[in-house]
């Protein structure tokens, strides 16, 4: 695999095709790809085999307990707290099972507890929306976070990953 030109990590991933040029850039092993840490797109040659990327970003296996609102969960307008549990977790998303039913389109915020990482503080995610739901388990696309909650999903991941990175040069 090839290091992200961004960061000098290893930890990229096969991204999905953005444009037909990308598609015909495939004929030359030129293939896109996607660093799991910085989130820099980029294309690069590759003599690997090809894997049809349905994401541009890995799902890591956690078990977090996470809490949530949103003024869609009642008719009153009234913000509802609930909660949930993140199942896994990417730099852009999250997967949440939760006993509330939630609905594609619907805008919550976000709160989860990094339980692997003591001492540190909720992760905020201020405005995140549901992309799918099948019962208890709701797929998240984080839409804004501060700053200091991406720096600590960045870390989660790169923890959970430390064994994949190795720096350039």
């Amino acid at each position: 695999m090839p290091s992200c030109p961004e960061c000098g990590m290893k930890l990229v991933r096969q991204a999905s095709y953005r444009t037909a040029w990308e598609r015909l850039l495939r004929v030359l092993c030129i293939y896109p790809f996607r660093c799991q840490l910085c989130a820099h797109r980029f294309l690069a040659s590759f003599a690997g085999p090809r894997v049809e990327a349905q994401r541009d970003y890995e799902r890591l296996l956690v078990w977090y307990p996470a809490s949530f609102s949103s003024t869609v969960l009642t008719t009153g307008g009234q913000i509802q707290n609930a909660e949930g549990t993140i199942v896994n977790l990417s730099i852009r998303g999250c997967q949440m099972k939760t006993e509330l039913p939630l609905q594609p389109g619907d805008m919550i915020s976000l709160t989860f507890t990094p339980t692997d990482h003591a001492g540190t503080p909720p992760v905020v995610i201020e405005q995140a929306v549901v992309r799918s739901s099948n019962g208890t388990t709701n797929g998240i696309e984080f839409i804004s976070l501060d700053e200091g909650g991406e720096v600590r999903i960045r870390q989660i991941i790169s923890d959970r990953l430390h064994s994949w990175m190795r720096p350039v040069g």
